[in-house]
């Protein structure tokens, strides 16, 4: 394949490649590139016409191409079908690197802020449908994660897989929908429209690693006879590629989230409505303040008798 030369392991198996040819080999995938490059013509065209669309949105974006790029024409592409672990990274672009920057770039927000009057309006009632609610609610994406994950890796799959390039191309539109979809939801602000609370987000996230962890794990003590037509030292490093490689890039972005969440305004008391309940309830039963005024974040007199609640919990239990 790419002109490496390599010898039959045990059982007819192709070990996998050497790292340094998964770095150094390139093959253009033509169609791919040219939808990629209308995407990013179209992306920095509307944020052109915006006049004031932030920087760091359009970078973001552009990284999302470049990774989609690099996935896709690199060693990446081209081992990774014969490769259990070149096939592990692949995923990881998939359903974490490209999602994570498209969605930071904010496409569905200025394609909103370009559309005249009346496609904008019909856009507004597309995302507000209840169809568009089912999909990005949290329960639904953990859910769609979770399934893509786990049947991709811990069933027959992935043996079916490497003897048909249909499912080979299946897989990677899985994943990549599937990363979109959580982390639209996880760590987007862009238009949603259920917008979930960012301990919400956080409890998505952390749910998500540990499907990850089990899978990576599950893998690294595979026997031989679970994927026969993959090398078994490439199937336990690819399990190592899940957990490792997958975790930290899910801590990467849990860090950036928590700085948009100190950052946000709006999420200054954002525990989703449960949680905010319950703590509007207890200010309540402390303060007499039944809570259907205004703001009790903004109304100094019942945050001071919170915080006095707060001194006399902390007195009574010190």
């Amino acid at each position: 394949m790419a002109g490496v030369a390599r010898q039959m392991g045990p059982m007819g198996r192709v070990p996998g490649p050497a790292w340094v040819d998964v770095l150094t080999t390139w093959e253009p995938a033509w169609g791919v590139d040219a939808v990629l490059v209308v995407l990013g013509a179209l992306y920095l065209t509307g944020a052109t016409r915006h006049g004031s669309w932030p920087v760091r949105r359009t970078a973001s974006f552009l990284a999302a191409l470049a990774a989609a790029v690099v996935t896709w024409n690199s060693g990446i592409a081209v081992f990774g079908h014969g490769a259990f672990a070149v096939h592990m990274v692949m995923h990881l672009m998939l359903i974490m690197v490209i999602p994570a920057f498209w969605v930071a770039g904010h496409p569905l927000e200025l394609l909103r802020d370009t559309l005249p009057g009346g496609a904008g309006r019909a856009f507004d009632a597309t995302l507000a449908s209840p169809v568009a609610r089912a999909i990005t609610f949290p329960g639904t994406v953990l859910l769609v994660y979770a399934a893509v994950v786990v049947l991709t890796h811990l069933t027959g799959f992935m043996q079916a897989m490497a003897s048909s390039m249909g499912l080979h191309y299946t897989e990677q539109a899985l994943y990549l929908v599937a990363g979109l979809l959580f982390f639209h939801t996880a760590i987007g602000v862009d238009l949603l429209p259920n917008r979930p609370a960012y301990f919400v987000r956080f409890v998505l996230m952390l749910i998500a690693m540990g499907v990850d962890t089990l899978v990576g794990v599950v893998l690294m003590l595979a026997p031989a006879t679970m994927f026969p037509a993959y090398d078994l030292e490439g199937v336990h490093l690819g399990g190592g590629i899940m957990w490792v490689g997958g975790d930290a890039l899910m801590m990467v972005i849990m860090v950036l989230l928590g700085r948009l969440w100190v950052s946000d305004p709006s999420g200054r008391v954002d525990f989703g409505p449960w949680l905010e309940s319950a703590r509007r309830s207890a200010i309540s039963d402390q303060t007499g303040d039944d809570g259907t005024g205004d703001d009790l974040d903004d109304d100094d007199e019942a945050l001071a008798a919170y915080n006095r609640m707060l001194a006399r919990l902390h007195r009574d239990h010190g």
